[in-house]
């Protein structure tokens, strides 16, 4: 057996603190084991969390004074797999026969690039064949199957012939739960006991509606049994359907002959043919695919899995990798796919220690190739060999009635598969509410238009119910706004139309949709670049005037034939608009400039921006339109990145064209424009890693899924951790009878069979997984929201085994006998839609050139302004010894520990920093203890006066004054409070209370720079001055 003692899973839950865990653990690696940040290498999913992992622990030596270390640790190799993988192979590019430039296709040129292999290896004739086949067999989307076989084989490093002989294996597999076919051509048998049952059914004496329905279909399968594309569901209907009983023994021969269409000849031929036809297709663009990226030098994520896995096969390679691994980091090790699982595996071998940081619970990615058997199989093997298993216990993420309800429901949903310890977790925020933590929303409709609208209306309620939620950062009671809500959903699609209700509703959310390219906006924009680029396209410039001038169309059509009418040239004409003329005088400056430089100019220049804003209907839509038209800049960026690496030259013409066939879907969405206090929207699988106060939870009504039909990986031979990848195969059945259970022995069978009650197994705990990432998302109140009425049977809900999931009252009490706060509510969607705000379309005011005054304006500098008062002033304080009589490096002190004090309230060492910086500012005469404590009683007037979401320190601001002088600096402190911003400005002045109105009423032109600056950005900001030597503030107005 392998040694595997120097291996440690932690078992990280949701809300456990798993990314300060490995923060620690990463800081006491390199401060008390003293390991070498070179010899370490970490993997994260994402790369938004290796910057953070890295800049926690950054943060952490700087505040712990360790300077150098923190600049070191830069050296460790911490980022996403791939990111990983890029920099091994550039190290060892030669040992390996690569080039040292790695070019790097990104996911849509990768996508392409197979679009086109698949093409290459594409005749007419298989094309025929396999739709032919599908036809018959009724089963579609051949080529979506075609495509995930690729990605499977490649996920497990298998090659074409393998999966060619996968194809036998399969069709061999599927075929052996059927009867053996005859010998016997039974189509002719089948025709004639049709026609013989037509011909002999008497509606005189049997005219019930069944029989009169029976013969009717009989007549229809008679013409379709001739033809030989009849597909096999009318045989699989016809051994079903029966006439009313006085007639039944006519028709018997029709259903006894149908009901063998397992046994036709042609049937397994045409099964046969379907399954290895997918299979052969995959093998070949999977060959093909890999010689299109051979031929544009390019190499994709999969690729660089591969090679690395091959570089770690030689012995140069892990020799040197040996001598050099101190730590090897892997997070989300639950979400690794089998490629990168066997590469973790190599290079576990190779390391001194190993941490592996995961949740088995939330290993939800299946359809990205993750294989959850497999992560499971690696741990128990990794237990077998000693490795040294460490659970996080606690949840700091949720509230302990939230916690109770969660671990309560996940124990009983987990209890065959999951040891009980790794699902229950102890709860560890205070009781700051009674509220309840728990709500079930009966959404009433018919459709689910209907249920989203009720949805829509319950999320208003909410907010305006005013329930109260524990603000994240300052951790203040406050009430609930639409930013702290995040509704999820199973699908985009059901995403965009919870979405769209809430637009109706004229509630704020955050989502991207769909359409970016078909945006009315994005096709104005598109039609001037087509101006631009080609002088003869007449319907561009038609395009042009039809949309920015606005004129209905018989109008601008007259005027079109009139202009030909009187023999002029037809591709000047520009309909009397002036933007079309802007743009043409931009033609001779276009040639000189790249794609993304005239789509700049053309967006800036000609009109557009204004044009689409007036569009409106308010000013959230002209806002979208705004971003989509940033959204059309950033495409221009993708098109040129594309080009370079492909090495080909970039053109309008060719980002024209580029437009018009989008790589991948990703690049039609629009971006999100609402900031702020808005609802999120989104997927479970998105909302992965991320938590709000209030989770809003649908689709408990979906049906559960099976992945039996889909193509999947089975391990057809023990489980060998040291290969990994080994004994595995591809497995895909094509779905012959979709939604048929009746009559059909075949699919009983199939789900009977070991293999498909595993893949139902497998199915319920990838959905109870899921639901799990979803219920541990919330961290005030959870609302589970289900349609009025009976749930169908098969509903998601029933995955968790949990009756008492669903509260439906005040209280519920769990099956321990703990009691968790409740409320059940009823909605539906509102009549009548909230009335919309006035919209009156602005637009930049032009400014001639004119001279500035290159002497910058200070606002420390202002002058105090006359009518200015003192509305209020607050001692919170008693005054702290300072010695020395500059007063201006004491300030600058004081400065720098209230920001450091902010900024990390709960760090420790505050005094041994605070010493270290009065020192480097030449103000050790004021006691470290003085200044921190300073700091701390203002940050305890701060938090209880103002309840701020946010205190930022030294926020920049620049403004233009009224005599176009350019005034910049920074604020000592800002809060984002639920009334707007607050700006507070430190004095070191050691003055008594009764000095201060006058004291502050000095710095008043100050202050007023300062929220002049907020009022030009379109807020209105309070002003303080603190004092920070006599402990107090004075509001100035």
């Amino acid at each position: 057996m392998t040694d595997f003692s120097h291996v440690t899973f932690v078992s990280a839950g949701a809300g456990s603190g798993k990314t300060w865990r490995l923060t620690e653990e990463l800081e006491h690696l390199l401060v008390v084991d003293g390991v070498d940040p070179a010899r370490i290498i970490g993997t994260t999913f994402t790369v938004k969390a290796a910057a953070e992992l890295r800049d926690r622990v950054r943060e952490r030596l700087i505040a712990s004074g360790r300077f150098a270390l923190a600049e070191q640790s830069g050296g460790a190799l911490i980022g996403t797999v791939h990111s990983v993988c890029e920099r091994v192979l550039r190290r060892f590019a030669f040992e390996q026969g690569l080039s040292p430039r790695l070019d790097v296709a990104s996911v849509e040129d990768s996508e392409r690039l197979f679009d086109q292999a698949l093409d290459d290896v594409l005749d007419p004739a298989p094309i025929r064949e396999m739709n032919a086949l599908g036809a018959r067999l009724e089963v579609d989307r051949w080529q979506a199957a075609v495509k995930r076989i690729v990605d499977l084989a490649r996920d497990n490093d298998l090659d074409a012939p393998a999966l060619v002989a996968m194809g036998r294996e399969n069709a061999d597999a599927l075929l052996a739960f059927f009867p053996e076919p005859v010998e016997d051509d039974l189509s002719p048998t089948l025709e004639e006991a049709v026609e013989h049952a037509v011909t002999r059914i008497d509606l005189d004496r049997d005219s019930t509606k069944t029989t009169k329905n029976y013969l009717s279909r009989l007549r229809t399968a008679a013409s379709r049994l001739a033809d030989p594309d009849c597909p096999w569901s009318l045989w699989m209907s016809l051994s079903k359907e029966k006439p009313a009983k006085a007639s039944q023994a006519v028709a018997e021969p029709v259903w006894t002959v149908a009901s063998r269409y397992e046994e036709h000849p042609r049937f397994h031929d045409d099964v046969r043919s379907y399954t290895e036809g997918a299979f052969e297709i995959a093998a070949r663009a999977l060959d093909r695919f890999a010689e299109h990226k051979r031929r544009a030098g390019l190499i994709d994520f999969g690729d660089m899995e591969q090679l690395m896995l091959r570089a770690l096969d030689d012995k140069r390679v892990a020799d040197r990798l040996r001598e050099e691994l101190e730590v090897l980091l892997v997070d989300e090790f639950q979400d690794t796919n089998p490629m990168q699982l066997a590469l973790f595996v190599k290079l576990a071998e190779l390391a001194d220690r190993v941490i592996l940081v995961g949740d088995v619970k939330q290993a939800i990615y299946g359809f990205r190739g993750c294989d959850q058997a497999l992560v499971f199989d690696t741990l128990e093997e990794l237990a077998e060999g000693d490795a040294v298993t460490e659970t996080l216990e606690h949840n700091w993420r949720s509230r302990a009635p939230l916690v109770d309800y969660v671990n309560t429901v996940f124990a009983t949903a987990f209890h065959q598969s999951l040891d009980p310890a790794r699902v229950v977790l102890k709860p560890k925020r205070d009781a700051a509410t009674e509220a309840p933590a728990v709500a079930r929303w009966t959404l009433a409709g018919r459709g689910f238009d209907d249920r989203f609208a009720a949805l829509a209306a319950g999320v208003a309620d909410l907010v305006a119910s005013g329930y109260p939620v524990v603000d994240p950062e300052s951790k203040a009671v406050r009430p609930v706004r639409y930013g702290d809500i995040a509704v999820l959903a199973r699908t985009n699609s059901r995403v965009e139309g919870i979405a769209r209700a809430l637009r109706s509703r004229r509630v704020p959310m955050k989502m991207t949709m769909r359409g970016l390219l078909t945006a009315p906006e994005i096709g104005l924009a598109r039609a001037w670049l087509r101006c631009l680029n080609d002088d003869s396209d007449t319907l561009a410039v038609a395009e042009v005037v039809a949309l920015a001038g606005g004129a209905p169309p018989e109008a601008w059509l007259a005027d079109r034939l009139t202009w030909l009418a009187d023999g002029k040239e037809g591709r000047d004409w520009d309909g009397g608009q002036p933007m079309v003329r802007r743009v043409r005088a931009l033609r001779e400056a276009a040639a000189s400039l790249s794609p993304l430089e005239t789509v700049v100019r053309v967006l800036n220049d000609v009109g557009i921006r204004e044009t689409v804003t007036a569009w409106g209907p308010d000013s959230i839509k002209a806002a979208q339109r705004q971003r989509n038209l940033d959204a059309l800049l950033d495409l221009a960026v993708l098109y040129e990145e594309h080009c370079a690496a492909q090495h080909e030259a970039a053109s309008l013409t060719g980002f024209l064209f580029w437009l018009e066939e989008p790589s991948s879907p990703e690049l039609d969405l629009q971006p999100v424009v609402t900031s702020g206090d808005a609802v999120h929207v989104l997927t479970y699988h998105r909302a992965k890693g991320l938590e709000w106060p209030v989770v809003v939870l649908t689709d408990f009504d979906d049906e559960e899924m099976n992945r039996l039909w889909e193509p999947r990986m089975a391990q057809l031979e023990g489980f060998d951790i040291r290969a990994p990848l080994s004994g595995r195969a591809v497995r895909w059945w094509p779905d012959l009878f979709r939604r048929r259970t009746r009559g059909v022995p075949a699919r009983h069978a199939i789900e009977a069979s070991d293999e498909g009650e595993e893949c139902a197994r497998l199915s319920l705990e990838e959905q109870r997984r899921l639901a799990y990432v979803g219920m541990s998302r919330a961290r005030d109140l959870l609302v589970v929201a289900v349609p009025a009425g009976r749930l169908r049977r098969g509903a998601w809900l029933e995955a968790f085994d949990a009756p008492f999931l669903l509260p439906d009252g005040d209280t519920l009490e769990l099956p321990h006998g703990t009691t968790v706060p409740t409320v059940a509510r009823d909605f539906q969607a509102a009549s009548g839609l909230a009335a919309a705000e006035p919209f009156a379309p602005r637009w930049f005011e032009e400014r001639p050139p004119g001279n500035f005054p290159r002497t910058p304006a200070r606002p420390s500098d202002a002058e105090a302004v006359a009518g200015a008062t003192v509305a209020e002033v607050v001692a919170f304080g008693e005054r702290i010894p300072v010695a020395g009589a500059d007063m201006t490096r004491i300030g600058e002190g004081l400065h720098a520990v209230i920001a450091m004090v902010l900024v990390n309230p709960e760090a420790s060492g505050a005094e041994d920093r605070a010493h270290a910086i009065l020192e480097a500012h030449g103000a050790a005469s004021v006691r470290a203890k003085d200044a921190v404590a300073a700091a701390r009683r203002f940050l305890d007037f701060v938090r209880e006066r103002f309840h701020p979401d946010a205190i930022r320190v030294e926020y920049p601001i620049a403004h233009l004054l009224d005599d176009n002088r350019h005034a910049a600096g920074r604020i000592d402190v800002v809060l984002e409070t639920a009334n707007g911003p607050v700006i507070l400005d430190h004095k070191s002045s050691p003055l008594a209370e009764s000095e201060w109105p006058a004291e502050a009423l000095k710095h008043s032109g100050q202050l007023t720079a300062y929220r002049s600056a907020f009022e030009a950005a379109g807020r209105s900001a309070a002003t303080w001055i603190h004092f920070a030597v006599s402990g107090g503030a004075v509001r100035v107005e």
